[in-house]
């Protein structure tokens, strides 16, 4: 059964946690040292929203940017490099949208959250260190980071009943490259993993994903993502595969229909891509995934990117179609 709203469209490590500090807007924030870095060096840390009395969990892996040659990575390039400043952490956990926890219709309001930020340019999945033309020096070190959050997260959520992985934009991807690894910890939650605006639209085989060495952490106990050939590789085998290991695990994905932003960075991935070229290789990306019992998708009109921390998470309608209903209804 078809579940794709379309729209036609024309033109891990264990490391001590060395501090954390209570904000004044129910946010904790974990500085948790050991291996953890940013792009440029500096620290890394994450933050979490403890509600207490609840016993669901939700996991949001930030977005901002990508870098992978001296020019995309240069400063003020083409991502988000550093998450110390405090003011900062505590601006992103003030979205709008599912962000907006005073809202009745938030559906994750009694949900405790850790949202674990992003400043590593390598769609949270990377594990290397590259030195470019001009004394340029990348730390793509978001596995490590991430892994380090999830750990914390393990030691102090034993058994979630209902558990949403998510990320939005680059954090898409973070959410489902990390999620096998937390759904096996938490094997018996009722689970959802939903990406926002990340539908992976890339060469074959691109060769930055091996610049910042995603293959080193594929999960072990997947074997079609574990011996992958990186040659044949596109991060929509990461829902595919996922969507079969974990049959009762619901995957879903939202993306608008010409997403200036994916668009954007598809065009800087290869040269001659085209706005044309993204449009239909989404659609043949989510038609092929939809095939599965466990996957639905989202597609509105327009060239917003994500929906997660923004209005429209409770406003958009697409024939008919609610997206806080469809949501609702993972």
């Amino acid at each position: 059964m078809r579940k794709i709203l379309m729209i036609l469209v024309f033109a891990l490590f264990t490391l001590p946690l060395t501090a954390q500090e209570d904000t004044n807007d129910e946010w904790t924030i974990i500085q948790p040292g050991g291996e953890t870095i940013c792009a440029r060096g500096t620290p890394y840390q994450f933050f979490v929203r403890d509600i207490g009395e609840t016993n669901n969990l939700m996991i949001y892996f930030q977005g901002g940017g990508a870098c992978w040659n001296a020019f995309s990575c240069r400063e003020g390039g083409t991502f988000d490099d550093d998450v110390s400043d405090e003011a900062e952490l505590i601006r992103y956990a003030r979205f709008d949208g599912i962000f907006d926890f005073s809202n009745e219709q938030n559906p994750i309001a009694d949900y405790d959250l850790v949202f674990i930020p992003y400043c590593t340019a390598d769609i949270h999945s990377g594990m290397n260190q590259v030195e470019f033309p001009g004394e340029l020096t990348i730390n793509y070190n978001g596995y490590v980071n991430a892994a380090t959050a999830l750990q914390w997260v393990y030691e102090h959520y034993d058994e979630p009943e209902r558990l949403l992985i998510a990320g939005s934009s680059a954090g898409a991807y973070g959410a489902i490259y990390h999620a096998p690894y937390i759904l096996q910890q938490y094997p018996n939650a009722q689970s959802v993993v939903f990406g926002d605006a990340g539908v992976g639209v890339t060469p074959v085989g691109w060769d930055v994903l091996e610049l910042w060495n995603i293959f080193e952490n594929m999960p072990p106990f997947i074997p079609e993502l574990a011996q992958v050939d990186p040659n044949e590789f596109t991060p929509s085998m990461l829902y595919q595969f996922n969507a079969q290991y974990f049959p009762d695990v619901r995957f879903a994905q939202f993306t608008n229909a010409v997403d200036e932003v994916q668009i954007m960075f598809f065009r800087f991935s290869a040269s001659g891509n085209t706005v044309e070229d993204w449009i239909n290789g989404m659609y043949a990306i989510l038609d092929e995934l939809d095939q599965a019992d466990n996957f639905n998708s989202y597609v509105a009109p327009g060239t917003e990117h994500t929906i997660l921390g923004s209005p429209e998470f409770y406003t958009l309608e697409v024939e008919g179609v609610a997206f806080i209903d469809w949501f609702q209804r993972l």
